[in-house]
Order: structure tokens, then C-alpha cells, then sequence
């Protein structure tokens, strides 16, 4: 692990109920954290052909960049400067509008390095970009033409990461049944015997993965998440490592992009970014304000749908937000009577719920039984509908889903949608 992907706060310690996880599984998370290369990427730095595309996650802490992201498809190597690739691509802002603040500029290699990029303006003016790499992430500045500088930090993907770009999601109207979602978080082995409790009942259930704890002892392999998706249970990203930590720039965005990425390598194409409960500070997205900054733009681009803690699940479904969807928990230690009355709010016309369960938690394996009765049998009468993922709580994606308009400028590379 290079010191770059490491949290340079002290941890601190998660709020106990309201969907947190519990101790036992940070302890065990720490454990994890150390058994796995920190690249950014997919592809070890190794293996990366010397001529391929890449592309570049970056974040710049100052001026109108500051709340967005840059997506930038880049060469960096090539017998000729003239072969160097630098094209911008199109993210979203944190309230969702389209935004490439590197458009229009033209881009120059600047040595034989890489590192070193002149972006000049319509107007003749150049700005300069130039940082060092260490495994996948760089760490730098962007000089306004003023002498003005800004720091930088970026994370690489292999060029297929463009694909993980998120969808539209189009707005569902299904009149005012309510809609429910029970949703298993961390993938444990317990997961197992709770999941065949709701197969037998006709129930489904969204899985949130944290995708380096897959196939580790005591958690579910890929094989047991793709037997459950043929049972109709929807799987979907909850982060890679699932740390308990305050998380440095470049380790948020290797921890959302290569979260998604590491999805769609094994089969699991998703755009649904569950929070784990061990984050904090800046990415402890506990109200609609955490999410207004650049890390509220990564996730707008990257996914149609984050169940974060911004939003409660008191609101009915028309003021339900997918950047920040609430949840309410029914393990931990939560009472019938507590339970009860989520569920009597989650009946109400309009109202769309999302109940966490941490199987690993529960007392005895039949304690939810009888709540999973009432769901089942409130299913059965069509009082209620139930999802298989909290994107179906809001609307469905294209078909052939279209990302983002194309904003860029520069010369044109081969990258596969």
C-alpha cells in the first residue's frame, strides 16, 4: 500500500444504530484493508501497455473547479510527442448538470514524461498541468495563466471505466402503492440462511457488496451472488474495502469508480452506490449538504441512485432524493415495537422504504421471521410492492442507455462504450 491511499486522519468511531455497522466488522475490515494492493485501476501497473488510453479521475482543489470532477481520457506514452492523447470528457455536478471545465482547450504534451500537459484557451492564455504518478495516482497542481495554483489528484482506470459513467434514470409513475425495498448489507456468509428465508417466502432483496470482501473467509463468493441474482435478488456497490476512515481524495474516488468497475468485471454491472456506515467527515453523507461539494459529483456522475444517510425515510415518495436515499434499520437490536411502526409508515400511499438488515447481527436466524411474514403477505394483497434495488424506487434507465453528452475537445481516441 502506497502512503497515497491511506487516510491521514484518525478514524472515528461510527454512531452505533441508524444503519452503522457494527464494531466486530471494522475490526474485521482493518484486517482487510492490508491484504490488497491499493491501485486505483483494474489493471496492475505491470500489465498496462505502455500505449494505451487510460482514464483519469481528477479533482482540483480551487477556483470554479473545485465542486466538479474531470474526466479525462489520456495517452501519456508514445514514440512521438504528437501521439500523446489528452481528451476531456463530460461529468455531472453535484446537482446533476452536464459540466467539462477542460472543453475547449487544446492540449499540448509538453516532455516526454507524460506529466507534463499545456492546456491553452480559445483566447491564446495557458493554463499548465503537471503531476507525478506513484502506482495509479497522481498528485499535482493546474497553473492558471496568472501563476495561480491548485492542487491536483487524480486516480487512473483502464479506458473501459468510461462505460461506468451513470445512465439517465427515468422518472417511474405507478400511482400511489407503496413501494419497498429490503435491502442485506457487507455480504456475509449469514446472508445465506436469511436469503433462502425470503426465496421462500417469493421475496426479494437487495445485496450491497463491498467488492474486496467477495469470496474472503466468512462473506459470500461471486459464485453465491450470481446463484442469488437468478433468484431474482438485485446486487449493487458498497464500496471496495468498506474502511473505517475519513478517506483522502484520491481513496474516495478509487473507492466509488473502482468499486463500479470491480462490479462490472465480474459480471455485476450496477450504478448503485450504498454508503458504507463506517465513513466519516467528508464522506459521511448525513444531509443534503454533504453532498453539494465534489464528492456529491462524483457520485452524480458515477451513480443513478447513492443511499447515503442524507434523507430519511419519514418523506413521501415524491420528496424521496436518489442522491442520499435514507433507510431505516431492523437489526441491531431493534425492538418489534420500533419495527412496527417503520412498517406502519412504510404502508402509507406514496411512501417508498428501504428496511437494512445486517444478517450477521441477528440474534437467532429466525428472528425477522415474522416481519418477513408481513411483508410477504402485504405483497400478496398488493398493498405494498417490493424492488429488487432502490433504482426501481425511482424510475428505470434506457434500454441503450446514453451517458453523457460529449463535450470534449481534443483529438479523437478508441475507448469502448
Amino acid at each position: 500500500m502506497t502512503p497515497l491511499h491511506q487516510s491521514r486522519r484518525p478514524p472515528t468511531r461510527a454512531r452505533v444504530g441508524q444503519g452503522r455497522v457494527a464494531s466486530w466488522w471494522s475490526r474485521l475490515s482493518i484486517g482487510l484493508i492490508f491484504s490488497f494492493a491499493c491501485s486505483g485501476g483494474l489493471t496492475p501497473p505491470s500489465s498496462v501497455s505502455s500505449a494505451s488510453e487510460h482514464l483519469w479521475v481528477f479533482h482540483i482543489s480551487g477556483g470554479s473547479y473545485a465542486p466538479h470532477i474531470q474526466l479525462v481520457a489520456i495517452r501519456d506514452r508514445g514514440a512521438r510527442l504528437e501521439d500523446r492523447v489528452f481528451r476531456p470528457l463530460a461529468s455531472r455536478a453535484a446537482d446533476g448538470t452536464p459540466t467539462n471545465d477542460f472543453a475547449g482547450l487544446v492540449a499540448t504534451a509538453d516532455d516526454a514524461s507524460g506529466l507534463r500537459w499545456t492546456l491553452r484557451q480559445p483566447d491564446g492564455q495557458a493554463l499548465r498541468l503537471s503531476y507525478a504518478v506513484t502506482e495509479d495516482t497522481a498528485t499535482g497542481a493546474l497553473t492558471l495563466p496568472d501563476g495561480t495554483r491548485y492542487p491536483l489528484v487524480g486516480v487512473r482506470f483502464d479506458s473501459a471505466a468510461v462505460s461506468l459513467v451513470a445512465p439517465t434514470l427515468l422518472p417511474v409513475h405507478d400511482g400511489p402503492q407503496p413501494v419497498v425495498l429490503l435491502r442485506l448489507d457487507d455480504a456475509p456468509a449469514t446472508d445465506r440462511d436469511f436469503l433462502a428465508r425470503l426465496k421462500v417466502r417469493g421475496l426479494v432483496a437487495e445485496i450491497a457488496v463491498p467488492t474486496r470482501w467477495v469470496g474472503q473467509e466468512k462473506f459470500l463468493t461471486w459464485d453465491d451472488l450470481a446463484y442469488w441474482r437468478g433468484q431474482r435478488m438485485g446486487i449493487v456497490m458498497h464500496s471496495r474495502y468498506h474502511r473505517r476512515t475519513s478517506a483522502d481524495a484520491q481513496h474516495f474516488i478509487a473507492e466509488i469508480v473502482g468499486g463500479f468497475a470491480e462490479m462490472k468485471a465480474h459480471g455485476f454491472a450496477s450504478s448503485v452506490f450504498v454508503q458504507p456506515g463506517t465513513w466519516a467527515d467528508s464522506i459521511n453523507f448525513s444531509s443534503p449538504q454533504t453532498l453539494a461539494a465534489w464528492r456529491g459529483a462524483l457520485l452524480r456522475t458515477f451513480a443513478t441512485v447513492a443511499e447515503c444517510y442524507a434523507y430519511g425515510f419519514w418523506h413521501p415518495r415524491s420528496a424521496l432524493n436518489p442522491m442520499g436515499l435514507g433507510h431505516v434499520t431492523v437489526s441491531e437490536g431493534a425492538t418489534v415495537a420500533k419495527i412496527r411502526g417503520f412498517w406502519d409508515v412504510a404502508q402509507r400511499p406514496n411512501h417508498a422504504t428501504v428496511f437494512l438488515i445486517h444478517t450477521h447481527s441477528l440474534r437467532t436466524k429466525d428472528q425477522l421471521d415474522w416481519f418477513l411474514d408481513l411483508v410477504a403477505a402485504a405483497e400478496a394483497r398488493g398493498t405494498v410492492r417490493l424492488v429488487t434495488t432502490s433504482q426501481d424506487l425511482f424510475g428505470t434507465t434506457p434500454s441503450a442507455p446514453s451517458a453523457l453528452p460529449d463535450t470534449g475537445s481534443g483529438t479523437l481516441i478508441q475507448i469502448q462504450y
